[in-house]
């Protein structure tokens, strides 16, 4: 839930606190991949937090198969809700966020001084980027292969330790 709490925030915010407050000029990619960033963090911490929470379950002790296997739903529970989250923002929060983005990258695009086919060719790739299919398959994806990732890592340094 805080990740895909996060991410719907979070853009909106630091949008607005982008162009209101700070007066950069950030682009809204880039500000989506850093908000994308670090829901990657928050996950982490998440699968960490299940698997500690598995190992106090089980008397201390939790294997890796447990933790990976804990990790992995996590991962997997994460990327519905993110993906869901995602929907919800790109069809009744913010539908018109395509035409956002597609319009953002163009001003920046232009203000780099690139040709009108650079543009044309970058802006028909944002266009597709960031359709609500793109937005929800992506955090589908996204979430629950970096969650097992993640889960593969963090599992070594949570399962018992066996002693000889």
């Amino acid at each position: 839930m805080v990740s895909g709490l996060w991410l719907l925030g979070s853009f909106t915010i630091v949008g607005w606190l982008n162009t209101s407050f700070f007066h950069q000029r950030i682009p809204a990619t880039q500000i989506r991949s850093y908000s994308g960033l670090f829901s990657i963090l928050i996950l982490g911490v998440g699968i960490y937090l299940g698997m500690k929470q598995a190992k106090i379950k089980n008397g201390g002790a939790l294997t890796y198969e447990q933790a990976v296997k804990t990790g992995i739903l996590i991962a997997c529970i994460t990327a519905l809700i993110v993906a869901f989250f995602s929907y919800l923002y790109c069809t009744v929060i913010n539908p018109g966020y395509a035409d956002f983005m597609v319009k953002d990258t163009e001003g920046v695009l232009v203000g780099a001084g690139k040709t009108t086919q650079e543009i044309s060719r970058q802006l028909e790739e944002v266009r597709k980027e960031f359709t609500t299919g793109a937005q929800v398959g992506m955090a589908l994806i996204g979430q629950a292969v970096v969650g097992s990732i993640a889960a593969l890592i963090i599992g070594l340094f949570m399962h018992t330790k066996k002693t000889i």
